[in-house]
């Protein structure tokens, strides 16, 4: 409405000055009515933007366990799913025949292992048995031995008791020294052997049978511990066995596909009675939440991102400002030499989709204290620019050459002869000259 108002007040002025002119009259001072704005001084901060993109992820694959018959599919492509929901369900091929090899297969492990068992327990008795064969040979050379040993006291007994007669009989000549002789000969070797046999029985030297009954005992351990490990090998047989057919069983079960993450259904390449493959996805799922934020970047802008930094990134579609968390800066640019920057926004409710456009917003704080004014109330011309400050009363006009320092849409940091609290014309100042006069139109006119 005011600029309306202004509008027509400046074409009210034209008009009686042409028509003056044409009475001849002597021409009156023309007023321009302007708007004002305050001369401010401040720190000026400049919201640099950036452009970017929301990009979906890789996609998650939708792939059965177990290849079958798609025997129920409860998505469509474009749905929403939440992670623990069920895709689908899958009938597994012909598994009938597999669990059945697998119970004869645990049947045969199982036969295996009661044969090891009978095994080990023949082995033990085998060496029960060779025990006993070892102790009765003992017993045996035992008594032999002290009947051979009672054999030669007895004989060497005689033999010295023969020895000592036939020394008497020498003594008295009734025989001649060499009887004696001989006599004693033959008891020092009874008494030798006698001798002999007490230190073996002493040194507790077995027989050949005793040597015979322990070798056994000795193999008939040794098949105990081969027959132990069969019984081991045979049980290891058994649990894999059950393990396999656990898992023939398993299979040959309908299998429900779970969602592992939530997010859209992107694509669905299998309807219901469709063979699938436990190989191939036969959908997909594309998590919006987060979401991914792109923007390519010059080596220039690098410095002004890190990983880990948060800023404001509008969405123009939305007409919304959210936080991003700055996941990825690379350290090498792409194809085209520029950085693509990766940032991730919380998205619960999937407002924000891929393809949208995104502007990261970047502060910085580039002059301090410095003079601001509106930027519709600098007038650019000739190379050369300059606001009207408004001077005597709100009456007049003065120009007055500024330097722009830096600019923005809405405002512009300048340097010049301008004060803070100077009023500058924002509006109306094109058909204005220095020292031209004015009327300020009021807030309502």
């Amino acid at each position: 409405m005011k600029r309306t108002i202004l509008s027509l007040l400046l074409i009210t002025t034209a008009t009686l000055t042409a028509c003056n002119n044409n009475d001849n009259s002597e021409p009156e001072e023309r007023t321009t009515p302007v708007e004002t704005a305050e001369v401010t001084q401040e720190d000026f901060t400049i919201e640099r933007k950036i452009a970017g993109r929301a990009a979906a992820d890789d996609g998650t694959p939708v792939t059965p366990s177990i290849a079958g018959e798609l025997v129920t599919l409860n998505v469509a492509k474009g749905d929403r799913i939440e992670e623990g929901e069920t895709v689908g369900v899958v009938s597994p091929a012909d598994q009938g025949s597999q669990v059945e090899l697998q119970e004869i297969a645990v049947r045969q492990a199982q036969s295996q292992l009661d044969d090891a068992r009978t095994q080990y327990d023949q082995a033990v008795e085998g060496v029960e048995t060779a025990e006993e064969q070892v102790e009765l040979a003992r017993q045996a050379s035992g008594s032999e031995t002290e009947q051979t040993i009672e054999q030669a006291r007895e004989q060497y007994e005689s033999a010295q008791q023969i020895a000592d007669e036939t020394k008497k009989l020498a003594d008295e000549g009734s025989v001649p020294e060499s009887i004696y002789e001989q006599a004693q000969e033959r008891a020092d070797q009874a008494e030798a052997q006698f001798n002999q046999a007490s230190d073996q029985d002493k040194g507790g030297m077995s027989s050949s049978a005793v040597a015979e009954a322990e070798a056994q005992v000795e193999q008939a351990e040794q098949a105990v511990s081969q027959a132990e490990s069969a019984v081991e090998q045979a049980e290891l047989g058994v649990e894999q066995a059950q393990i396999q057919l656990e898992d023939a069983r398993e299979q040959s079960e309908n299998e429900a596909v779970i969602a592992s993450e939530s997010g859209e259904v992107a694509s669905v390449e299998a309807s219901e009675g469709d063979q699938v493959s436990n190989q191939q996805p036969f959908a997909t799922i594309i998590s919006l939440n987060p979401i991914t934020l792109t923007a390519s970047i010059t080596d220039e802008q690098l410095s002004l991102f890190e990983e880990g930094q948060e800023l404001d990134v509008e969405i123009p579609t939305l007409d919304e400002t959210v936080t991003a968390t700055i996941d990825y800066v690379p350290s090498v640019p792409d194809d085209t030499n520029l950085y693509p920057v990766e940032a991730t926004v919380d998205n619960p409710e999937d407002n924000i989709k891929p393809g949208m456009m995104a502007s990261f917003l970047l502060p910085e704080n580039v002059l301090e204290e410095t003079l601001i004014v509106p930027s519709n109330a600098v007038v650019e011309q000739s190379g050369e620019s300059y606001v009207y400050v408004v001077i005597e009363d709100e009456s007049e006009v003065e120009r007055v050459d500024i330097e722009i320092n830096e600019s923005q849409s809405d405002r512009t940091a300048i340097s010049g002869d301008v004060s803070p609290g100077d009023m500058v014309v924002t509006n109306g100042q094109l058909t204005l000259d220095d020292g031209a006069k004015i009327e300020v139109m009021k807030e309502g006119d």
